[in-house]
């Protein structure tokens, strides 16, 4: 999965690689803010097995290795 961030002039800038796996472990993504109270925006993330995840955002468009934050979600539909 890859994040593509705006800029002023309408267009995107290149593209920045956020997960390598989506696809096989990952089954929702949410962009939940500063979570960590560090000033730049975090995600949450949930695995097929129905463990969350929060990968600290970098402030320059990526994000930090995951740690576990919860488990027992799989039978949710969706994370918010």
């Amino acid at each position: 999965m890859y994040f593509y961030a705006g800029r002023s002039d309408g267009k995107f800038a290149a593209r920045v690689k956020v997960f390598s796996n989506w696809g096989t472990s990952y089954n929702a993504i949410v962009g939940v803010g500063d979570a960590t109270g560090d000033g730049k925006a975090d995600l949450v993330v949930r695995d097929s097995a129905g463990r969350l995840y929060r990968s600290d955002g970098n402030g320059k468009g990526s994000f930090g290795g995951r740690v576990q934050i919860a488990t027992g979600w799989k039978g949710y539909k969706s994370l918010f």
